[in-house]
């Protein structure tokens, strides 16, 4: 397992996921009540009290990873379901999130902090031994 030598926060995930979100808001075609209500859940949920400490490939572990139960936990909220709001672009997936978000490419993307080799990532996921 190579990771890189690069410090990321449970923190800095979240404050980087709200950005994100933030910057696309427009695009998720809400009316302005809904919009608000979006924006008040994304602030709640990323404004948390999390751990202050570095981000590990177990975060991402389907049965007990923190970060695996905190996106669960966000993408399975009644009102991100009730609006459509989810992993549905394309069928992308949490564990297309992961990849993208910590996975190590051999071209830079510009959009990953590049902390774990993908197949690293999948196993976690997956189980070990998954071959896609």
């Amino acid at each position: 397992m190579k990771k890189l030598e690069k410090v990321v926060k449970l923190k800095d995930f979240l404050v980087d996921f709200k950005e994100s979100e933030l910057l696309n808001i427009n695009d998720l075609n809400l009316n302005n009540e809904l919009k608000d209500k979006y924006i008040n859940l994304l602030n709640e949920f990323c404004n948390k009290e999390v751990e202050d400490r570095e981000i590990v490939l177990e975060d991402l572990d389907r049965d007990n990873g923190v970060l695996y139960k905190m996106m669960c936990d966000w993408f399975g909220n009644g009102f991100i379901i009730e609006n459509d709001l989810g992993l549905v672009w394309y069928e992308y997936s949490l564990e297309d999130l992961f990849r993208d978000s910590f996975g190590i490419y051999d071209n830079d993307f510009g959009v990953s902090y590049g902390l774990f080799e993908i197949d690293d990532i999948d196993n976690k996921m997956y189980g070990e031994g998954w071959d896609d």
